[in-house]
């Protein structure tokens, strides 16, 4: 099996791109700029303040990543009520890993640079 592809954001951090561009030329990824913003209505108070939580925590989370970014919330709720059993707690950091929350996956989570307005830029990279 291949190994999976690297994303363009970790090329560019890591070099690879400018490497090899000729293996990322044809490669586009979507760009969300929206930020991940408040919390679904239909979660609870305790599941919301662990959405506030990840919101802070974790810059770099988008309007893409609200999906998962619930169903940590939902979990981190009940982990903190004592009401997760270790399959959650497994389930957790699963979600936690996806997120680029956890010390193994934090490595791969980009925040994007913002663009310069400088046209040297182009030339001094």
């Amino acid at each position: 099996m291949a190994p999976p592809r690297k994303p363009l954001a970790q090329a560019r951090l890591s070099g690879a791109i400018y490497k090899n561009p000729q293996r990322y030329r044809e490669r586009y990824e979507p760009l969300v700029s929206e930020p991940l913003g408040d919390p679904f209505p239909w979660l609870k108070p305790e599941e919301a303040d662990a959405w506030e939580e990840f919101r802070v925590r974790l810059p770099w989370l988008n309007k893409s990543h609200r999906g998962i970014t619930s169903i940590a919330a939902c979990l981190q709720a009940r982990m903190v009520a004592d009401e997760l059993g270790v399959p959650g707690q497994t389930l957790l950091l699963r979600v936690l890993g996806s997120m680029g929350a956890t010390p193994a996956s934090s490595r791969f989570a980009v925040v994007s640079e913002p663009e310069s307005d400088d046209p040297a830029e182009k030339y001094f990279r």
